[in-house]
């Protein structure tokens, strides 16, 4: 199937195509294509992508993780990764972020920017309007219109008169003429042409739609991240203190050993001393253990109201699900340097709007009215006009509005290079502590496997000839401390493999969270 391309919504899908082909990422897109195809593809941006991440993981490239996440993604593609993954997290795990006070708060900021961007569309389509006036008397004192003089009728007096030569008499007319009498009238008013301020404006609200949703996912991103974060601390917690306890066990047989010595008076008081103070180190250590625990657990359910067993599962679904690797993605492609690009385009049309409100604007005004509703008899007018609108002068207002505008792009500008910086900066320090971690852990279990070949080698020398039960608490002392260091090692590795899949903006997609559609 030479030439075509086979697409699927997200990473872990695979689209069935015939012929040689690779998978490789685009934004939120898996394209599955010819290999021949391949190679002019890398000569673009994913080529800098795949360099990156074999950097910074240093992973061969065939290993590397598939890019799922992507800051120029739309909301449907990311929703249905999401909801294909939606089963991983229990209801009340699930339920716990997306009730979570910040990130509610971010969603109602994207329903507000849903209803402003209606606001404004609203904006732009024909009004219609009804209006009823009318009057009616309510105390009046009008000089009334003196009668026609006649043959038998006296000629007007001198008041009579003034009230003809001052014209106060059509007054009474006027007043007849308006009282009890009730118009109805319809206004329709369009505007046809105002030089893009409306789209422009409409434009404007689309995208802070957009980044309104984006904040709100990132949102969610960073509480997920902290619930996880105490979850594998826990988890970590757990292990330690069953390991401790385990350690104090295996040291208390040896410091009964060590006593019944004493007692038999083959031993010294002092070795038995000694011994003690080796197992009152792994109680102290215990109870610390014991005491971080019950406060990580207390600090779980204040913050998110969930129990201990739902931090176990958080944890286990984290590690059973993440990639291997650790997961890398190129500042450029993040969602947040996505928002802050859409800023720009919004400022832009913002400025652009601004422009179009010192120009001219064409309405079409189109007037309906029916004379005298209470006596109707058929009286009534259409009129249709057409209104230009040309601001002269606003005092300076659109010129400082611009300026405004100048210096927010200035700003979104500065932001985009201190995210990428800032990107760049956090994601090669993980990829550091990685590999320190990975060599820590190496040493680690080097120390400990040494440990353990000492303490066969003592039990064996002990068996045959000398009997030392202070030597073998001591030492398994230090293989308790060696088996704590691996646990920190392993959980500070989780915990760094989640800030990254954070940081790539693919912890959503791993722990199969989305927000869904918002009730707004």
């Amino acid at each position: 199937m030479s030439g075509r391309l086979c697409l699927a919504m997200r990473a872990a899908d695979r689209v069935p195509c015939s012929g040689r082909s690779r998978i490789v990422s685009w934004r939120h897109l898996v394209i599955a294509m010819p290999t021949s195809m391949l190679s002019q593809l890398k000569a673009v941006k994913v080529r800098g992508a795949v360099l990156m991440t074999a950097l910074l993981t240093g992973a061969a490239l065939p290993a590397l993780p598939v890019m799922a996440q992507s800051g120029a993604s739309d909301t449907a593609s990311t929703e249905t990764s999401a909801t294909v993954q939606q089963d991983r997290l229990a209801p009340a795990v699930r339920q716990a972020v997306l009730l979570d006070p910040q990130v509610t708060e971010a969603t109602a900021r994207a329903c507000q920017m849903a209803h402003r961007l209606g606001l404004t569309r609203a904006e732009g389509r024909p009004k219609l309007t009804a209006t009823i006036s009318g009057s009616k008397e309510v105390l009046s004192r009008i000089k009334r219109s003196p009668p026609t003089p006649g043959i038998l009728s006296r000629p007007h007096t001198a008041a009579q008169r003034e009230i003809y030569k001052t014209g106060a008499h059509t007054r009474d007319f006027d007043h007849d003429e308006k009282n009890n009498i009730y118009d109805a009238k319809l206004t329709l008013r369009y505007t046809l042409f105002d030089f893009g301020q409306r789209r422009n404006q409409t434009d404007a609200s689309v995208i802070a739609f957009e980044v309104a949703q984006i904040d709100a996912r990132d949102v969610m991103r960073t509480r997920s991240h902290d619930m996880l974060r105490l979850a594998l601390s826990l988890r970590q917690l757990d292990q330690m203190v069953s390991l401790q306890r385990m350690t104090l066990d295996q040291v208390n047989e040896h410091v009964a050993n060590v006593r019944a010595r004493v007692e038999a008076g083959a031993g010294r008081v002092v070795d038995l001393r000694e011994a003690q103070l080796v197992s009152l180190d792994q109680e102290i250590a215990l109870n610390r253990a014991v005491a971080e625990r019950d406060q990580l657990r207390e600090i779980f359910r204040s913050e998110f109201e969930l129990e201990v067993e739902d931090a176990s599962a958080l944890a286990q679904t984290f590690i059973q699900y993440r990639p291997d690797t650790l997961p890398v993605i190129l500042a450029d492609r993040t969602d947040k340097a996505h928002a802050l690009r859409l800023r720009q385009s919004q400022v832009g049309h913002e400025a652009e709007s601004i422009r179009g409100s010192r120009l001219p604007k064409l309405d079409g005004v189109l007037d309906g009215t029916i004379f005298d509703v209470t006596d109707y008899e058929d009286e009534y007018e259409v009129v249709g006009r057409i209104e230009v609108t040309m601001p002269l002068y606003d005092g300076g207002t659109a010129r400082a509005r611009l300026r405004e505008t100048d210096w927010r792009k200035r700003e979104l500008k500065s932001s985009l290079d201190a995210l990428h910086r800032g990107h760049a900066r956090e994601s090669e320090s993980l990829a550091q502590r990685s590999q320190q971690l990975i060599r820590e852990e190496n040493e680690a279990i080097a120390r400990r496997d040494e440990l353990n070949a000492r303490m066969r080698a003592q039990q064996e020398r002990q068996g045959k000839t000398i009997s030392a039960p202070l030597a073998l608490a001591r030492l398994r002392a230090e293989i308790g401390a060696a088996e704590a260091r691996l646990l920190e090692i392993s959980n500070e590795a989780e915990l760094v493999r989640a800030r990254a899949s954070l940081v790539a903006e693919q912890l959503d997609s791993i722990l199969g969270l989305t927000l869904g559609d918002a009730a707004c």
